[in-house]
């Protein structure tokens, strides 16, 4: 069952999502190009204020990489219009990754059973 993936559902809360569907298409195709990513989603509540985006990286690295390189140049603008509410990380997150993020008090979840393909 060991897999040296990392990945996470993020949760904003949006107040101007005409400020926030414009940044979305930026920061897909920045990550898009990242070898390490395998999966970035974004998902919309029926609130229409909700959004979860759902990040997989095939390891640590990438994770970090994606945060720093792909998202990094958009943080500030990102932070304007989205507030976290809930980040909840799974896989197996470097102590390295999880330093650079403890500012951001995610919620770590263990695997005990099943499998990754």
């Amino acid at each position: 069952m060991r897999s040296e993936q990392v990945y996470w559902v993020f949760t904003v809360t949006v107040d101007q999502m005409d400020k926030f569907k414009p940044l979305i298409p930026k920061l897909v195709a920045a990550t898009e190009k990242e070898p390490g990513a395998l999966q970035f989603e974004f998902n919309v509540g029926n609130d229409q204020r909700t959004v979860d985006i759902f990040e997989r990286y095939k390891d640590s690295k990438a994770a970090l990489f994606h945060q720093t390189e792909s998202f990094g140049p958009h943080s500030k603008e990102f932070s304007a219009v989205a507030k976290l509410t809930r980040w909840v990380i799974y896989g197996t997150p470097s102590d390295e990754f999880k330093k650079a993020n403890v500012d951001f008090q995610p919620i770590y979840m263990t695997a005990f059973d099943g499998f990754v393909r």
